[in-house]
């Protein structure tokens, strides 16, 4: 039995996908541990043809059939997977060398009844790029003054797969912390770890630090579960800890294997864009609170107020880190649950969507 399966889905991300695969060629986990599946989820950029010359022994390939989605893909690569413990890539995230070792230390540690969640970094000029090894390649979202820094910074923004190949500490150097290029997404990611550092038991919300764009869990667990949910339509990885945390028993455990997001473009500048991306991750909640019947996850709206400020959640009812909202997810009573029923119900977008 293979000791790691890396499950990769991937959509139209050839450019990226050629540098996690490079990562993944120069893992210090001896290669013969460890198998690569990619899911390509109906690809039309000449993914399955690039695949199909690759010279490497470990990786695998499975055409989901047309366009089904990320969460039907993993699920795809979960099927055929052959290893004890399955890692989660995203086809842009980059895992440094020791990531794969990272992850198999720590399921020697803590077993089948863990969920693992990754740490991740970001590179984020690579959005001005279509292909991160080429400069010339900009995106159409790029203006021409944009271009023209590119084009004289070229070395301080590309990636090739030599730079892969040489070790992390260039490319560690240049990335930040979190899983895209603000500040709230490395604070977010902070607060979850330091929750987890604290004890990741079934009873809180430690299932919220596990995202499969870079996160292990064992493929006995996963069978357990029935692996990820296909109708949810964001946050997927909270859902599946979700139900592997209350259903299962299982713990959330942070551990240090870092991978780097290949930045590529995300509407987050264009305010419709924006609203866009929150509206998804409402629903996302939504979706979890009617499956579970747990009106508690709603906290997380109280929560994500003090990273991304709503004026329409009062400044008194902000709560002002996850380990704030996880204690009051455990206390969670009549009285509480009422107060925050009233907040949320006055909320333009939430109260709507609560309600539907």
């Amino acid at each position: 039995m293979t000791d790691i399966s890396v499950v990769i889905p991937t959509h139209n991300q050839i450019e990226r996908l050629r540098l996690v695969l490079c990562g993944l060629s120069v893992q210090t986990l001896p290669r013969e541990r460890f198998e690569v599946i990619v899911v390509d989820d109906g690809c039309t950029d000449g993914t399955a043809a690039e695949l199909a010359c690759q010279p490497w022994p470990w990786l695998r390939v499975v055409h989901a059939p047309g366009h089904v989605g990320r969460s039907a893909a993993r699920n795809q690569g979960i099927a055929t997977a052959s290893g004890r413990l399955v890692v989660f890539l995203d086809g842009d995230a980059l895992p440094l060398p020791e990531a794969l070792a990272v992850y198999w230390q720590a399921y020697q540690r803590y077993g089948d009844r863990a969920v693992f969640c990754g740490r991740q970094r970001v590179l984020p000029e690579l959005d001005w790029l279509q292909d991160p090894q080429d400069a010339r390649s900009l995106a159409a979202h790029v203006p021409s003054v944009v271009g023209e820094w590119v084009a004289a910074h070229a070395e301080q923004v590309v990636v090739r797969q030599a730079d892969v190949l040489a070790g992390s500490g260039a490319l560690l150097a240049r990335s930040s912390l979190g899983g895209y290029p603000f500040p709230d997404s490395a604070e977010k990611q902070r607060q979850t770890r330091q929750l987890l550092a604290r004890g990741g038991d079934a009873g809180g919300l430690g299932w919220v630090g596990f995202v499969p764009h870079n996160g292990a869990i064992s493929r006995n667990l996963l069978a357990a579960a029935g692996g990820f949910d296909p109708a949810i339509p964001f946050c997927e990885g909270w859902e599946l800890a979700y139900r592997l945390a209350h259903r299962h028993g299982a713990s959330l455990v942070a551990v240090d294997a870092d991978s780097i997001h290949l930045y590529h473009y995300h509407p987050f500048a264009d305010a419709e864009g924006a609203r866009a991306e929150t509206l998804v991750r409402y629903r996302a909640i939504e979706y979890m609170v009617r499956k579970h019947e747990d009106a508690r996850i709603r906290l997380l709206y109280l929560w994500f107020a003090s990273l991304w400020p709503d004026p329409f959640i009062p400044e008194e009812a902000v709560l002002p880190d996850l380990v704030s909202a996880d204690a009051l997810y455990r206390s969670w009573g009549a009285a509480e649950q009422q107060e925050c029923a009233a907040i949320l119900s006055h909320h333009p977008t939430i109260g709507h969507l609560a309600a539907a």
